[in-house]
């Protein structure tokens, strides 16, 4: 069952000042970080969110400013107080835009903005959202009945627009194109960076060619983990250039053509020879 704080007053004008019920006593439960909490809004929790009161607490449209989105404000909260029947109430000075809002009936209710501790109970008030879907709380953040985040509605388009004009998409484009012409590129893109790190792992096992005894197995690991692959190649020791094989080193002595015919070439007779030995013309 939904516990709604009271609906806003109607007759409302621009400056004027209200005070409102901003949440019940009792314990709800929420959603904080994806998962189900049960907030403490007792005694005790509100007591401390109004000592932590420091000053004007943005009052915006649907939570938006939470959410990233326009910090217009609908109201400024002025002050904090416990009602001993109703809970925690707070005043309301509101803006022109807020004001118009209240009373044209286009947004009714509140749900505050704030800090859990650890026990879930609320500690400090962070903002409030004006809207027409109460349940205090669904979130420790936005609470909001059945919704933590703004429906399509409610968020500005400009984004989606400028997503379909860089997509060259008709601007009709259903969500669904959307989604298949940016996977579309996301897939080319990592089909780009993959032939990319290929291309440098060529390079890189041609450069250290030298080091390497595989050459397919070093541009795998190089395209698995390029930096790992860089360090242990930065490990590795080129090897040293093979020493030059040793030439054979030659003892013989240089010949040498002779400048004279042999001394034995003029002895025509044994005898003559015999003689040109003794007298050591010519050896034997």
């Amino acid at each position: 069952m939904n516990i709604a704080s009271e609906p806003l007053p109607e007759a409302i004008a621009a400056g004027d000042e209200r005070e409102v019920q901003l949440s019940p006593f009792g314990d709800f439960p929420g959603v904080l970080e994806g998962q189900r909490v049960m907030q403490h809004c007792d005694q005790a929790a509100f007591e401390r969110i109004v000592a932590n009161f420091a000053g004007e607490v943005l009052v915006d449209f649907e939570h938006r400013a939470e959410l990233g989105g326009s910090t217009e404000a609908a109201a400024w909260v002025q002050s904090l107080r416990i009602d001993p029947a109703k809970g925690l109430m707070a005043t309301f000075r509101f803006t022109d835009k807020g004001a118009e809002a209240v009373a044209n009936r286009r947004l009714r209710f509140l749900s505050p903005v704030w800090l859990l501790d650890s026990e879930g109970r609320p500690e400090q008030l962070i903002s409030v959202g004006l809207t027409n879907k109460p349940n205090l709380p669904v979130g420790p953040l936005l609470n909001r009945a059945g919704e933590e985040v703004p429906n399509v509605e409610e968020k500005d388009t400009p984004m989606k627009e400028q997503l379909i004009a860089l997509l060259g998409l008709q601007p009709e484009a259903s969500d669904e194109l959307i989604v298949q012409r940016v996977q579309a590129i996301v897939e080319k893109l990592g089909e780009m960076q993959e032939e990319a790190l290929n291309a440098e792992a060529e390079a890189c096992a041609s450069e250290n060619k030298d080091k390497l005894c595989n050459k397919e197995a070093f541009k795998r690991l190089y395209v698995q983990n390029k930096q790992l692959t860089l360090d242990l190649l930065a490990c590795v020791k080129a090897p040293k250039a093979p020493a030059p094989e040793p030439k054979p080193v030659c003892n013989k002595a240089e010949a040498k053509t002779p400048t004279e015919a042999p001394a034995f070439a003029a002895c025509r007779t044994p005898e003559e020879r015999c003689a040109a030995i003794e007298r050591g013309m010519i050896s034997c």
